[in-house]
């Protein structure tokens, strides 16, 4: 008799770890429905985040341009960075569009990071397009057109925003509908 007391223990045993296991796979897989199903969200949220970051840099660097008397490059000395050499334009945004990869520059110096945000890459497009200057609140003929300089930050799933180098403003991250 006392053996059947061991074997039905053990059985006891081995119904209360499948019944352990089992309910430790069905919290797990919830977690992951929810987590993913969340992820876009989490993303747009986070990619907002880094936007702002962007901007703030930006005007910093801005401030610190009027602070040194408005010099058309100066050396940024941060207390956790190594100094950076800042290019300015006339109106004192960053901007290197003297040199290759101008946008990729602007990140670097403005974040101090690689480009990649959550394991994705941050991808960059410089943009520049033809405006039509406006006298009088009329649109003059002539070709005296201004060019307008931007950069595009987006990832990969659609969300982007864009620095203005004449004007230093950061659009608010935009989505890709067609990503939804």
């Amino acid at each position: 008799m006392s053996n059947n007391t061991g074997v039905n223990s053990r059985e006891k045993t081995l119904a209360e770890n499948v019944i352990i296991i089992a309910l430790i796979a069905i919290l797990m897989s919830s977690f992951l429905y929810y987590f993913f199903k969340q992820e876009k969200q989490l993303t747009q949220v986070g990619f907002d985040a880094v936007a702002r970051n962007f901007s703030a840099s930006i005007i910093g660097i801005r401030a610190q341009w009027f602070m040194d008397g408005q010099p058309k490059s100066f050396v940024l000395k941060e207390n956790n960075r190594p100094s950076v050499l800042i290019k300015v334009n006339k109106n004192g945004w960053l901007d290197y569009s003297d040199e290759k990869n101008n946008c990729q520059r602007v990140w670097q110096n403005a974040m101090s990071t690689g480009l990649n945000f959550m394991n994705q890459p941050i991808v960059v497009l410089e943009i520049k397009r033809e405006e039509k200057k406006e006298t009088n609140n009329e649109i003059s003929d002539d070709n005296e057109n201004s060019w307008v300089k931007s950069c595009r930050f987006s990832l990969l799933t659609g969300e982007s925003f864009d620095y203005q180098m004449d004007t230093g403003k950061v659009t608010a991250v935009k989505v890709n509908v067609s990503n939804h």
